[in-house]
């Protein structure tokens, strides 16, 4: 448990997870970016939203595609917590990432694709385990 009485996930991390997310980088834009070289390198800012309802996965991953981009992510802490449910009626900011705008773009995809298969796994992990304790079943899901 953290500080903040959630529990820390970070013990299970890859220990090749700057590799690992370099590799995803990689395929995500394997050749020349287009895309960097019309919006240039100005610092710039962009908000991740939390459009809908469910678990909030994936932060560390997140974290460390920016990071390796050298680019910095301030979390809302209060709503990006690891493996908390958020009931989501309307847009909600997770969190604030700054740098230059070509490699917040380069990002973008990668970060937000992981985000959300990890978000949708721990959301469908967590309606099955819902449903068995409400067919009372007391073991692991």
């Amino acid at each position: 448990m953290s500080s903040s009485g959630s529990t820390d996930f970070s013990t299970l991390l890859p220990q090749n997870l700057d590799s690992v997310i370099e590799g995803w980088l990689q395929d995500d834009m394997p050749s020349f970016d287009v895309g960097g070289l019309v919006v240039g390198s100005d610092e710039k800012k962009a908000q991740l939203l939390m459009k809908s309802s469910g678990v909030f996965a994936g932060k560390p991953f997140v974290q460390k595609v920016f990071d390796i981009l050298g680019c910095t992510v301030e979390w809302d802490e209060d709503t990006a917590v690891e493996g908390d449910y958020k009931d989501v009626t309307s847009k909600v900011c997770i969190a604030t990432v700054s740098g230059p705008v070509h490699q917040i773009l380069r990002g973008e995809r990668t970060a937000l694709n992981t985000l959300s298969r990890c978000s949708g796994v721990a959301t469908l992990s967590r309606e099955a385990s819902d449903r068995a304790k409400g067919l009372g079943w007391h073991g692991w899901v």
